[in-house]
């Protein structure tokens, strides 16, 4: 799974793709490439449980997205200005066809040279912009079938959807917010449409507004994003990439000072993953523990696949206990002998936290 960083100038996406993957951003590409770790205290609890030579957390490819969104809170702009927007918009569109999830970043301080924020603007400027694309889409589609003198039954069901989410973009709704069938939303697989993704918002604060627990205006931000099921996650770049810089013993105080339990780039990666409707199933031992991520609803043997294809081909059963379980008796013997053991067949759904062991015949 791939997630997208897209935001305007100064907005700090650049420092957030650094904190996520620990990568500097590359100056010879389009678009700057790294690995995000997703956080999981399930991890470290089975890490302290079984000691392994190695810990391998789940992780998700994040790419730092060249171009920009839409003018925003850039305020009055030269025609100069507007024609680079409108070059690096056309080039970020492009690059957005390619991941499945996007972080939108935005800024909420002043800074001089850049104008006043106003994140609220800049966040549904986003929205806007992935429906205008989309509705391009959709109207060279309607116009070419309506076009057609001799449509079939499947063209004519295909014309009456882009009708109605030609109307519905109209109306300023995003593909998310339209209500489709497992069927139609099928139909739309192949188009590349955007306003599907799964977007977080990430206000990207000052380190004032980071103590005061507030930005100016950010009521109208939180009220946007709620009405959407857009994750929102408040964080101050800058203190965290100065937290970032120190010794790992040294961070939890600088952490308390500011008031952090949880950092912001841990909950960015967190809401990534979980937008992406991925869940996470374990293996363990004492020479690794590792989470997997896959997509909900993965079946035993699809997952098995995801270490190893031989494991797939060859598969015959799935040894499973639930992490809560594990963890009330201690250990896997512990749990088998308290019949929280499962043997799982081919069909069976992965659940989240899933700890398995997976039984297959070897190739020969």
């Amino acid at each position: 799974m791939k997630v997208g960083i897209v935001g305007l100038p100064w907005a700090g996406k650049t420092t957030l793709f650094r904190l996520l993957t620990g990568a500097a951003p590359s100056r010879r590409q389009d678009a700057s490439i790294g690995m995000a770790r997703v956080p999981d205290a399930r991890i470290d609890l089975l890490s302290k449980m079984y000691r392994p030579k190695k810990t391998i957390y789940a992780q998700i490819e994040v790419v730092d997205l060249a171009g920009g969104t839409s003018s925003g809170s850039l305020g009055e702009n030269s025609r100069a200005d507007k024609r680079a927007l409108s070059r690096g918009l056309t080039l970020l569109i492009d690059h957005m066809r390619n991941v499945d999830a996007l972080i939108d970043v935005v800024r909420t301080f002043s800074a001089l040279g850049i104008g006043e924020p106003d994140p609220l603007a800049d966040a549904s400027g986003l929205t806007d912009e992935l429906i205008l694309a989309d509705m391009a889409i959709v109207e060279a589609r309607v116009e070419r079938l309506s076009s057609s003198k001799k449509r079939t039954e499947d063209e004519e069901e295909e014309l009456a959807l882009m009708e109605r989410l030609d109307e519905e973009f109209g109306n300023g709704c995003s593909l998310r917010d339209i209500e489709l069938t497992p069927e139609e939303a099928a139909r739309l697989r192949g188009y590349g449409l955007l306003s599907v993704k799964p977007v977080v918002v990430v206000a990207n604060m000052s380190e004032e507004q980071f103590r005061a627990g507030e930005f100016p205006r950010d009521g109208e931000l939180e009220a946007y994003c709620s009405e959407r099921s857009i994750p929102l996650v408040k964080l101050a770049a800058g203190i965290e990439a100065e937290i970032a810089e120190l010794d790992p013993d040294d961070r939890g105080p600088f952490m308390a000072a500011y008031g952090i339990e949880t950092n912001g780039v841990e909950q960015v990666a967190r809401a990534v993953y979980e937008g992406l409707g991925l869940v996470s199933f374990f293996t363990v031992g004492e020479d690794e523990v590792r989470a997997w991520p896959i997509e909900q609803g993965t079946t035993a043997k699809r997952a098995a696949g995801k270490i190893h294809s031989d494991i797939e081909r060859g598969f015959i059963r799935a040894e499973v206990v639930a992490y809560d379980d594990l963890m009330a008796v201690g250990s896997v013997a512990a749990a088998r002998s308290v019949g929280t053991v499962r043997l799982e067949g081919k069909e069976y759904v992965m659940a989240d936290g899933d700890i398995v062991n997976f039984r297959f015949s070897p190739a020969r």
